[in-house]
């Protein structure tokens, strides 16, 4: 009669299985660096393509909104958050505040579900008398707090305050702290001054172009 023999199974030993957690944890942690980083590059370039947008669409709203006078003029900010522009008598109740995405259709929030800050200067948005090639501007970017001058006069700012939201940045402050002066600059990860923010503006070349070949200036 033929004997049979049985070999035991053996399983896994305790150190085994924490050898093989470990290695996938690393694994799996080695692969989720490159897909935040590939998410926050994509969240990073459709919010600049919508801030892109929301300029032409500023431009856009002068194109088709008349002033008493005649003359074109930009939209007001929204300062209680109901997406509309706010004004009193004709002028805006701030020169500071949210997008009027409501206003523009366009432009709501950023890609980290943060309203877009936006400032224009208070002449330019006064819808009684409007603006004309003369009309002051007073807004201006730096490419740091207190640095070198990118831009000057310019008629509006639409700023996005990135994945770190109100940083505490001295640059990043300065687009949050409610006056005419703002920073733009590449993303930085500077110990104590981090920078995320993503600031375009209309410049006056452009909008003034603009209304003269639609015949909205002389």
């Amino acid at each position: 009669m033929m004997k049979l023999t049985f070999h035991k199974v053996q399983g896994f030993s305790l150190v085994e299985m924490a050898v093989v957690l470990v290695i996938v944890g690393l694994l799996i942690a080695g692969l989720a660096v490159p897909v935040t980083a590939q998410l926050d590059q994509r969240n990073y370039s459709e919010t600049q393509k919508e801030l892109t947008a929301l300029t032409d669409a500023v431009i856009g709203y002068a194109l088709s909104n008349f002033a008493a006078s005649g003359n074109p003029h930009l939209p007001c900010p929204d300062v209680d958050n109901d997406g509309l522009e706010d004004r009193v008598a004709g002028l805006c109740s701030n020169a500071q505040g949210n997008i009027p995405w409501a206003t523009l259709a366009l432009g709501k929030q950023d890609s980290w579900d943060q309203a877009y800050i936006y400032r224009v200067t208070l002449a330019f948005a006064d819808n009684v008398n409007g603006f004309t090639l003369l009309t002051v501007r007073d807004i201006q970017i730096l490419d740091s707090a207190g640095g070198n001058l990118l831009a000057s006069n310019v008629p509006a700012v639409v700023v996005s305050k990135g994945k770190s939201g109100n940083g505490a940045g001295a640059d990043e402050t300065e687009n949050t702290n409610g006056d005419a002066t703002f920073v733009s600059h590449t993303l930085s990860n500077v110990a104590g001054n981090e920078f995320d923010d993503l600031v375009v503006w209309v410049p006056a070349s452009i909008l003034f172009n603009r209304m003269v070949v639609a015949g909205r200036l002389p």
